[in-house]
């Protein structure tokens, strides 16, 4: 009974935490476009593809959100997934990147960022994970 219950959890956790092929060519190319607006301050590249909501979120305070996309000596690279979450047609995959920054003098350390798409995976926007408190807003909700 054991053996059959860890056979079915295997399959569900394969087949419930993968992307199709034209999924994960939409993320790769959102991600290195992603990476490189943040790596080389390119800010209104990085504002496209920052999740609506955040911007939403510090539309009304122009420093606060200037301030979002100042990295000034801060790299990403070296990406990895760590899980997809799918529901309908809304989906969530955690990334973790190698972070360095010339600032902190850290070197190795991993930065969260969340690639989200509502409409199985055509288009992604990101947010780091310490901004997901702002994935709630009126003009696009992500469930």
């Amino acid at each position: 009974m054991r053996s059959y219950l860890l056979f079915g959890l295997l399959i569900w956790f394969f087949s419930a935490c993968s992307l199709t092929a034209n999924q994960e060519k939409s993320l790769n190319r959102a991600i290195i476009q992603y990476q490189n607006a943040y790596n080389k301050e390119l800010t209104i590249l990085e504002v496209s593809l920052t999740h609506p909501c955040l911007i939403d979120a510090h539309l009304s305070d122009t420093l606060g959100l200037k301030k979002l996309f100042i990295h000034t000596g801060e790299e990403i690279d070296n990406y990895s997934i760590l899980s997809v979450e799918e529901q309908g047609k809304d989906m969530k995959v955690k990334l973790t990147f190698d972070y360095l920054s010339a600032k902190e003098g850290k070197k190795n350390s991993k930065k969260i960022i969340y690639a989200l798409s509502s409409n199985l995976g055509e288009s992604w926007f990101f947010i780091d994970s310490t901004q997901t408190k702002y994935l709630n807003c009126k003009r696009f909700k992500h469930q």
